[in-house]
């Protein structure tokens, strides 16, 4: 049989084991510690573990935060040009003002930041992107002069499209060189038309109208989940 003492050291032992645990759950508010996934546990980490696993967790949770961001950067154009209008990537000495960093200067050929297309702060993409595909799935990037803007925009006008195409004028915006050239890097346009779908780019004038003739056009709109009201909307379409 154990010795007293035995007995008294595996009590004490028991006692100061319950209350650590009461002590960690009061300073960090619940108990999950005690549940970790295995891939924590890999990596070392409790709340008395060495620094290196700290860093190991800091750095799963930075990968983590990364993978969830990995939106295309062409959405993040598309969002800026359709919920930010008044905003312009050269509207302060030739940068932007952007929450959280200040003036940034914007050049077109290289990736752009996230951050920068929504200047406001507001950077939950998941929200952004639901809203971009369920309410602007269609954008069109035009010149109010450009022939054949006009003429893709009329062939588009003609499919009745719910919601309607999204309108982005270059010719009106101070920043829409800049915008050219960052369409140009994203989809290997920089002419416009460029009609976009959900950010994939159909091309210009001649390849949507190529597209109508061929009676895939609609059958691209209805893939995306954009309602194509025309009765008609697949007959040639008389521009004289």
């Amino acid at each position: 049989m154990p010795s007293s003492f035995r007995r008294r050291r595996i009590v004490w032992s028991i006692i100061l084991l319950a209350a650590g645990a009461l002590f960690y759950v009061s300073i960090y508010g619940d108990a999950s510690f005690f549940s970790l996934p295995t891939s924590l546990k890999d990596l070392g980490f409790s709340p008395s573990s060495s620094r290196a696993g700290q860093v190991a967790l800091a750095k799963l949770k930075d990968i983590t935060g990364r993978k969830s961001k990995q939106v295309p950067e062409i959405h993040g154009l598309l969002y800026f040009v359709s919920q930010h209008p008044d905003r312009t990537f050269n509207e302060n000495e030739g940068g932007i003002e952007v929450l959280g960093k200040g003036l940034v200067k914007v050049e077109p050929e290289s990736p752009v930041e996230l951050d920068v297309y929504a200047p406001d702060g507001r950077r939950d993409w998941d929200a952004h992107l639901k809203v971009m595909q369920n309410d602007i799935p269609v954008v069109v990037f035009s010149k109010t002069y450009c022939p054949f803007s006009q003429r893709a925009k009329a062939l588009l006008e003609t499919y009745e499209l719910d919601p309607p195409p999204l309108i982005v004028e270059l010719n009106t915006r101070q920043d829409g060189p800049l915008i050219q050239k960052i369409l140009q890097r994203l989809t290997g346009r920089r002419t416009v038309p460029n009609v976009l779908v959900h950010g994939t780019s159909l091309g210009g004038s001649d390849d949507v109208h190529a597209l109508h003739e061929q009676h895939k056009l609609k059958g691209i709109f209805e893939d995306a989940g954009v309602e194509v009201k025309a009765v008609w909307a697949d007959l040639p379409v008389n521009e004289n």
